[in-house]
């Protein structure tokens, strides 16, 4: 049982078309200009083009129209001039050599930035460009602008696509901490904030992104919990002898009858429901044949240290509550993993490596008040992709 105060590029190397010419002659003839189909990238005499044509999205022009693929910079022995100084955004240079016996591809010269259009899919470029693709068929010139409309890459995203994990807000790096009431025994303390002698304590997140799309949202959930029994919940490990993963999909939390409901909830709620997914989980749960109140059940009075990631669907512009209740205003300590008639043996979780990191202030074993050793959850979200 628990409770307590709950605190809260890509460069493509475009198909490079270089030539070693007799003396300086254009490859794609008159006056040696070569133009891009999408952004406008016309050398000088004897200079190459900047790639195959770079992809201009709708109308928008290329994020460097007028920008020189290589101009007067081009080297005349084939040493793989740069993009020139002047060309402009996001790759209207491209790679160049010229004269007689140049190298093909010079000595590394870079055009721009590939077509690089938005962050990890969301389209910086027009209404919702192509995300990170760039420029398609090795085209060097400038980047996608436009293109796929605001239903491509824009904040809803491409099925599949990565989403910058901001797009969960406050959910990413949420530490949930329960601390102790003014007493407590060898292994049971007081709930705090009780009312009638229950307390129910929340948190909602809301989800950024595009309103009404789908996006699978992959977390890592780490904290001490202790533990009860969801009637009709899918619970993804099996014994909790063998497999500490609590996490269940679906079901309900027992009414005041079941044999564990003295025994605290931890529930994540996604609102609105998305079709054909559980939209209700659980964070604690056991069998039926281990719940605390079983027969020689290894969870009575027991907490446990929690470490697993699990990947959710939510919609955009929706939210995901966590609730934790408590029916009696008393739940488990951290005492370690028996029964023992002092809490001498608290546990802890490592948090190295989530981002963000938990507040300095947290420590570990989570103690307080002095004496007293309460529960907590801590939310990584790790990864959101548009939902295919």
């Amino acid at each position: 049982m628990m409770h307590g105060n709950l605190s809260v590029l890509l460069f493509v190397p475009g198909a490079l078309l270089a030539c070693a010419g007799d003396g300086g002659g254009a490859p794609t003839g008159v006056g040696g200009a070569a133009v891009s189909s999408g952004g406008a990238a016309a050398s000088s005499a004897g200079s190459s083009v900047s790639g195959r044509a770079a992809v201009a999205g709708g109308a928008g022009n290329a994020n460097g129209s007028g920008g020189n693929a290589a101009g007067a910079s081009s080297a005349p022995s084939g040493a793989g001039g740069l993009a020139g100084a002047g060309s402009s955004g996001a790759g209207a240079g491209g790679l160049t050599a010229a004269g007689r016996g140049g190298s093909s591809s010079g000595s590394g010269g870079i055009g721009g930035a590939s077509g690089f259009s938005g962050g990890a899919g969301r389209g910086s470029s027009g209404d919702g460009g192509l995300g990170s693709s760039g420029a398609v068929n090795g085209g060097i010139g400038g980047g996608p602008s436009g293109g796929a409309g605001s239903g491509g890459a824009g904040a809803g995203g491409v099925a599949g696509s990565t989403i910058d994990t901001t797009l969960a807000g406050d959910w990413d790096g949420a530490l949930l901490e329960f601390p102790c009431g003014n007493t407590h025994d060898a292994y049971n303390c007081a709930n705090t904030n009780c009312t009638n002698n229950q307390t129910t304590k929340t948190e909602e997140w809301t989800i950024g992104g595009t309103a009404g799309a789908i996006y699978e949202v992959t977390f890592n959930v780490r904290g001490i919990v202790e533990t009860t029994y969801y009637p009709n919940a899918t619970r993804d490990g099996g014994s909790i002898k063998d497999n500490p993963d609590l996490f269940a999909r679906g079901g309900n939390v027992q009414d005041s009858s079941g044999p564990s409901y003295d025994y605290n909830t931890y529930r994540l709620v996604v609102t609105p429901a998305v079709d054909g997914e559980p939209n209700t989980y659980f964070l604690n749960s056991v069998t039926m044949a281990e719940n605390p109140k079983a027969a020689s059940s290894p969870t009575t009075h027991v907490t446990f240290p929690i470490n697993y990631t699990k990947t959710i669907k939510v919609t955009g512009g929706g939210k995901v509550t966590f609730s934790t209740f408590d029916s009696n205003c008393t739940f488990l300590q951290n005492c370690g993993p028996t029964q023992g008639s002092t809490c001498a043996n608290p546990r802890t979780v490592a948090l190295d490596g989530v981002s963000p990191a938990p507040p300095m202030s947290f420590a570990q074993p989570f103690e307080q008040p002095t004496g007293a050793f309460g529960q907590w959850v801590f939310f990584d979200v790790t990864k959101i992709v548009a939902a295919e």
